[in-house]
């Protein structure tokens, strides 16, 4: 369940984001998820990767500021409230959300958001728990009976 997300600090000037992309392409790395955070001097580039082993290493190897963290992600209904109801079930149980992003897939009307939680186990068990309804294993970790969300297991 739980997904590694590799986070790279680049300076914030033209270019250094084609210059990351470039390295991963070279690589032969597929960029799965992305998302960039911004200050005046930086940026953090939050990479979820096909390779993250090997991604990892040449980002090393070409002197790049990363860290690795746990993310885990969640596919939704794709209409008003969906989010809502994920976050009312984290927030029930106490859970804080360090950061979330999203995009939606209108081919089959869901949203994938990408949690990074401070209690990220006792979430994935939440989740997996009776208290959001039962889970199977179909390509993902599991479904919320009702198709409210599941968690996905191969993103």
């Amino acid at each position: 369940m739980k997904i590694k997300q590799i986070n790279v600090v680049l300076e914030n000037t033209a270019g250094q984001l084609f210059e990351l992309a470039k390295l991963l392409h070279k690589g032969d790395i597929d960029i799965r998820s992305l998302f960039v955070t911004e200050s005046r001097e930086f940026s953090t580039v939050h990479l979820i990767v096909d390779k993250f082993d090997t991604a990892k290493r040449l980002l090393k190897e070409h002197g790049y500021f990363i860290n690795e963290v746990e993310v885990f992600a969640l596919k939704a209904e794709d209409r008003p409230g969906g989010f809502m109801k994920i976050l009312e079930v984290l927030k029930a149980n106490g859970l804080n959300i360090e950061y979330v992003y999203g995009f939606g897939e209108k081919s089959d009307n869901h949203a994938v958001f990408i949690f990074r939680i401070t209690e990220i186990d006792k979430a994935i068990e939440l989740l997996k728990s009776g208290a959001v309804g039962y889970l199977t294993a179909d390509n993902v970790a599991g479904k919320r009976q009702g198709s409210s969300w599941e968690l996905i297991d191969d993103f």
